[in-house]
């Protein structure tokens, strides 16, 4: 079993990697979510299961692809976890890039991520992908 430190290192190379089913195999049967959808404009929290953990993961990646992850810190205490850090996506369908500045907080039990928050810079993700436009 894994420790809350081990699975989020695991999580965030498998992130790195693009590697959505290797997401979902980290996260257990069902997990409480807080999150956008991957256009940044739409928050939909509630259960998922491990199946649809994947499916917004393969979302994400089928419209950004991610071309560089900085954490800047971790905190554990427990089975909690914050990850704070940056992430450069490219748009697939424009190639704008998305600087996007992210906090998440997981919480990992029997080595399973049973809750994930994740709180990106929404409006830079709908800034990027044309959901939203600046007065300029």
């Amino acid at each position: 079993m894994l420790s809350t430190v081990e699975v989020v290192q695991v999580f965030l190379a498998r992130l790195a990697a693009q590697d959505a089913s290797g997401i979902a195999r980290l996260c257990a049967p069902t997990v409480e979510w807080e999150a956008p959808e991957p256009g940044g404009l739409r928050w939909a929290p509630g259960p998922r299961t491990r199946r649809e953990v994947e499916s917004q993961f393969l979302t994400q990646f089928a419209t950004f692809d991610l071309e560089q992850l900085s954490v800047r810190q971790v905190i554990v205490d427990g089975g909690d976890a914050a990850v704070v850090g940056s992430a450069r996506w490219r748009v697939l369908a424009t190639g704008d890039q998305a600087e996007v500045r992210f906090s998440a907080v997981l919480s990992v039990h029997l080595g399973e991520i049973e809750q994930y928050w994740q709180l990106p810079d929404t409006l830079a993700v709908a800034l990027a992908t044309g959901a939203a436009r600046t007065g300029a």
